[in-house]
């Protein structure tokens, strides 16, 4: 199950027919996927961090929907399957992993 909807995936692809709807769905779970693989963590999960309140550690408060530049990352995977050209799709690809790169934990474990 995708943490983006089906509408906002074919409203992001200009895509106004239903022709395609299970196919964009598979598609737009992958990419999200392929996304959560990258970044090493889930879409919904807060970047883990210590957070001081007078001095005292508490927990941080977790993020209620993942960020925009994240949502755009699985956007573009989403973009660079379904409908760019052969020479288009690295450069989407890529444009993703800008997007996403700075939501990345684990660099270099």
């Amino acid at each position: 199950m995708s943490v983006l909807s089906l509408e906002t995936a074919k409203r992001f692809l200009d895509v106004i027919h239903n022709a395609d709807d299970a196919k964009l769905q598979m598609l737009l779970n992958s990419a999200e996927d392929e996304a959560v693989q990258y970044m090493n963590r889930g879409l919904l999960e807060p970047v883990p961090a210590v957070v001081l309140v007078d001095g005292v550690r508490v927990a941080a408060d977790p993020l209620l929907a993942p960020p925009d530049s994240m949502l755009l990352g699985v956007m573009l995977l989403l973009q660079a399957t379904y409908q760019a050209s052969p020479d288009d799709i690295a450069k989407l690809r890529t444009a993703a992993e800008v997007k996403l790169a700075p939501h990345r934990i684990g660099w270099g474990a």
